[in-house]
Parts: C-alpha cells; sequence; structure tokens
C-alpha cells in the first residue's frame, strides 16, 4: 500500500489520493475549517472524445486560506459532516476525514450523486448516487460507509430527494422505474393532462427491507420540480416545497408535509402576507426551481429557503404563508449560483460566479436575528483549476 502524497501549493494543500486504502497524515484534519465544498468538473471535450477530469474537496477556514483534496471525481457531489467526521466521495472510493486524519475505502459506483446524510450517534453516513435507467426500470445506488468500510446496494427509482428520519433515510422519485404499473392501482395517480407524466414515489432507502426499498406511498404531483437533495424530516414526517402539475395540468407551488409512517401528505398552498398566491413581487415562479435549502431548514414551524434573488425566505408550514427575512447579496441566475446551509445559530449562505475569476465567497448570519457575522473570500480556486469545474455540494459543522 502506497501512502497518500501531500503536495504544498501556494494557498492551501492538495492531496493526491492513493489507489488504495490509506490514512492521511494527522496534519489533514477538519481543524479551523469552517465550511466544505466540493467543485466537481463539468462534461469537457477534447480532441472529439471526453476528458476525465479529477473532482477536489475543499476545506475553508474563516481567514479564507484553504485545503484542497483531490479525488477521482464526482458529479453533482454531496458532503456530509457529523460533529467531528466529513464524508464525501468519488466513483472509486468513500472518504472519512476526521481525527485520526483522512480514511478512503474501494466502493465503486455511477458518478452521479443525489445525496449524503450523517447518520445519528456516529454510526456513518449514507448515501444516494443515479445508476440511470435500464430497459423499463431506473436504478439508484445506496452507498453506506463506516469506519470499518463502506457497503453499496441498488434500489428501484430515481430519488431525487432525501430525508434522515431517525436514522430511516427516505427518498421522493419523480422516475419510478418498475414501480410505476403499481400506481395505476391508487386513485388519482394519473394525468389527464399528460398520461405518461408519473407521480411521485415515497420509499424508505436505508435501512433495506430484504436488501432492497421499502415503497410506503404516492403522491398526485406531476412534472415535479421538486428536486432539493437534502430535505426535513421531524418525528417523521418530511417537510418540502413543491412547483408540481396535478393530475389536470393546474401548476401548483406548495409547502408538503409527508407522513412516513403512514403514507397521508397534507400541503399548504405558498401565499403572501395578505392571503394571495405568491407572486412576482415575492418570488418570481420561473426561477422558483432555484431555491436552496437542506435538512436543518425548519425553524419554529417555518421552513427557511434562499431565493434565487438572494433573500432568505420563510414560509409557515402550517398555512404556507411566505414573507422576506433578509438579503444575503447573493444571486443565482445565467452567470452565478448560490447555496444554503443551516444549523441551530448560523445560516450559511456560499456563491460561485461563472466568469473563470471571481474567488469563491461565503457568508455566515445569525439564524436569529438575521445579521451577518462574517464574510469570507477563498482565493486560488478559479484560478489553478479554471472553468472546468463548478461548485457542487456544500457542508458547514452542525454546531457553527
Amino acid at each position: 500500500m502506497r501512502p497518500v502524497r501531500s503536495i504544498a501549493l501556494a494557498v492551501g494543500v492538495l492531496v493526491t489520493m492513493a489507489s488504495c486504502s490509506s490514512t492521511e497524515p494527522a496534519e489533514m484534519t477538519l481543524d479551523e475549517a469552517t465550511v466544505a465544498f466540493y467543485l466537481s468538473a463539468e462534461t469537457f471535450e477534447s480532441n472529439g472524445a471526453a476528458e476525465k477530469l479529477p473532482g477536489y474537496l475543499v476545506l475553508a477556514k474563516a481567514d479564507g486560506g484553504s485545503r484542497m483534496i483531490e479525488t477521482k471525481g464526482m458529479n453533482e457531489a454531496h458532503i456530509a459532516w457529523a460533529e467531528n467526521e466529513l464524508f464525501f466521495s468519488d466513483e472509486e472510493r468513500d472518504y472519512l476525514l476526521g481525527k485520526n486524519g483522512l480514511v478512503s475505502f474501494e466502493n465503486r459506483k455511477s458518478g452521479l450523486q443525489q445525496s449524503a446524510f450523517a447518520l445519528p450517534d456516529g454510526k456513518g453516513f449514507v448515501a444516494i448516487y443515479n445508476d440511470g435507467m435500464s430497459g423499463d426500470g431506473y436504478s439508484n445506488q445506496v452507498a453506506v460507509t463506516t469506519s470499518t468500510g463502506s457497503r453499496l446496494y441498488q434500489v428501484e427509482g430515481n430519488y431525487y430527494m432525501n430525508a434522515s428520519c431517525g436514522g430511516a433515510l427516505y427518498g421522493i422519485a419523480t422516475q419510478s422505474g418498475r414501480h410505476f404499473p403499481a400506481s395505476a392501482q391508487v386513485p388519482g395517480m394519473r394525468s389527464k393532462a399528460d398520461p405518461a407524466a408519473e407521480p411521485e414515489l415515497l420509499s424508505r432507502l436505508y435501512p433495506p427491507a430484504e436488501g432492497r426499498e421499502k415503497t410506503i406511498a404516492w403522491r398526485a404531483a406531476f412534472d415535479a420540480a421538486d428536486h432539493n437533495r437534502h430535505v426535513p424530516c421531524h418525528d417523521g414526517v418530511i417537510t418540502f416545497l413543491s412547483d408540481y402539475a396535478d393530475g389536470d395540468g393546474t401548476p401548483h407551488l406548495t409547502v408538503v408535509r409527508w407522513d412516513t409512517r403512514t403514507g397521508e401528505y397534507r400541503e399548504q398552498p405558498l401565499v403572501d402576507a395578505q392571503g394571495r398566491p405568491i407572486g412576482e413581487e415575492l418570488v418570481k415562479p420561473e426561477e422558483f426551481s432555484a431555491k436552496s435549502y437542506d435538512a436543518r431548514a425548519i425553524r419554529g414551524g417555518r421552513l427557511e429557503w434562499l431565493s434565487a434573488d438572494g433573500r432568505i425566505m420563510s414560509t409557515e408550514i402550517a398555512s404556507g404563508v411566505t414573507k422576506p427575512r433578509f438579503d444575503t447579496g447573493f444571486v443565482t441566475g445565467d452567470g452565478s449560483a448560490g447555496q444554503v446551509a443551516f444549523t441551530d445559530r448560523s445560516i450559511h449562505v456560499i456563491h460561485e460566479v461563472f466568469d473563470g475569476k471571481t474567488p469563491v465567497k461565503i457568508k455566515r448570519f445569525d439564524r436569529i436575528s438575521g445579521d451577518l457575522v462574517a464574510e469570507t473570500t477563498v482565493p486560488g480556486t478559479t484560478d489553478r483549476l479554471g472553468l472546468k469545474y463548478n461548485l457542487r455540494g456544500m457542508a458547514v459543522p452542525p454546531s457553527a
């Protein structure tokens, strides 16, 4: 077994992974890191052939210093941060970065990730990967990683949204694969506007039921743009924002509560403070799909989220009433993108501009007051890696 090599750079450290299971020296830890994010390569053609590019996990400090860990790459990568350990992956390996340094395990899988979650009580991590269509089916992969290794199994369906409910991982699929014919037996689960459109499927993905997913229930939401990868779950109820068409083709913007124990769901239309459907001044419908929130987005009966125009919004779950809280100053559009991560104390927003020169910027706001607490610029990443890379998943310490 060859040890992992550490290569000093002008800004930070680039770590090139060896080809076997390995542990990184003690200096490669989470100490002083305030934010982690993953840089994934875009599809890149060179001389008519696709070029295989690596990916990079970036550990950023409050002063803007950073370290980078090079991997084999993962499209739409996601990261999970437990109290003292960080999980990330590439197509060939899973990685745990903690007090004992960096450890990796071989786990060959799809190169398109859906989500990543820390399991309760330090029991490891679970992540979902998109394995694509096969005949009349659609498969995802579930990877479970602990301090002793990784294991992988297949599930049927394409579970874009995922939620961790007391140690069980649930997925909401907009493409149900071989499960789709069964939905015809449930009243209302066929669209009159588009008979080929699929309703949403709720399944338990982990722990597996006899090595497979356990289907729970269907929801009559068609052409759903419900693709926020990590959504909240409290007391067995998953809560998320939904942009979909009903069976008649009528569009809806709602906040949904889906009970994983009974399969029943309730939803409220998103309205403004006067009870009117949200309109252009509050949220532009065409920009709604660019919203960002995560599994810790609920506070005081409200789901908080980052809108495309840079404002932190607050939706009362029981009524659907949606109000702006404050402006982060980070806009998502054709030339830029923002993501948000919530903790009990803070709201962290990360922003990139697709111009090949603007540094990644991070702001931390007090969750209660909305006051700006800290602002960090991470230099060097765009200069070093160029336009072939985009910022994908991000994570912050749970107690930040």
